[in-house]
C-alpha cells in the first residue's frame, strides 16, 4: 500500500446491546439486595458506595454510542478528535469473530492504555496489512474472561 494512502471509516464508539425491562429489573433487584445486605450489616459506607455504583451502572447501561470517524494514516490512528501517533502505540491486534470485529491497540499511556476501535464493515485484513507496515502485531490474543462476561451480560 502506498505511503500516502489512508483508511477511513465510521463506527460507533462501543458495541451497544439493546436491553429490555427484564435486564433493568434484574439489575435493580440485585442492587437492592446487595445494598440492603450491607445496610443490615450496618456497613453504611459499603451500602452507599454500592448504591452509587448501581446508579452509575444504570446510567451507563442506557448510553447510546455516537458514531465517530476513524482514520489510519502513515502518521498514526485518529479516533474522532483523538490522535494516536505510532510512536505512542506498542502493538495492535484484530479480533474478528461472530460476536464482534475490532481493532485493538495497546498504547504507552499509563491509564486507559487499551483502546478498542469497532471495525464495523471495514475489512479487517486490509486494516491489518496496512498497520503491519508501522506497528508490531500481537498475535497471541483472545477475549479475556471479563470481555466474555460483559458480552454475555449485554454490557
Amino acid at each position: 500500500m502506498a505511503q500516502n494512502q489512508k483508511i477511513i471509516w465510521q463506527a460507533p464508539e462501543f458495541r451497544h446491546y439493546p436491553k429490555g425491562y427484564g435486564w433493568y429489573f434484574a439489575l435493580g433487584a440485585i442492587s437492592v439486595m446487595i445494598v440492603g445486605y450491607f445496610a443490615i450489616e450496618r456497613d453504611i459506607f459499603a451500602a452507599i458506595s454500592l448504591g452509587i455504583m448501581a446508579l452509575l451502572l444504570f446510567y451507563f447501561a442506557k448510553q447510546q454510542p455516537q458514531v465517530v470517524e476513524i482514520e489510519i494514516t502513515n502518521k498514526g490512528i485518529r479516533y474522532g478528535a483523538i490522535i494516536f501517533p505510532y510512536k505512542q502505540i506498542k502493538h495492535f491486534w484484530i479480533v474478528s469473530n461472530e460476536r464482534h470485529r475490532t481493532l485493538n491497540i495497546h498504547t504507552t499511556a499509563w491509564l486507559n492504555n487499551m483502546i478498542i476501535l469497532q471495525l464495523e464493515d471495514q475489512n479487517p485484513e486490509i486494516v491489518r496489512e496496512y498497520l503491519i507496515n508501522y506497528l508490531p502485531e500481537h498475535t497471541e490474543t483472545e477475549e479475556t474472561t471479563a470481555q466474555r462476561l460483559m458480552h454475555r451480560l449485554k454490557f
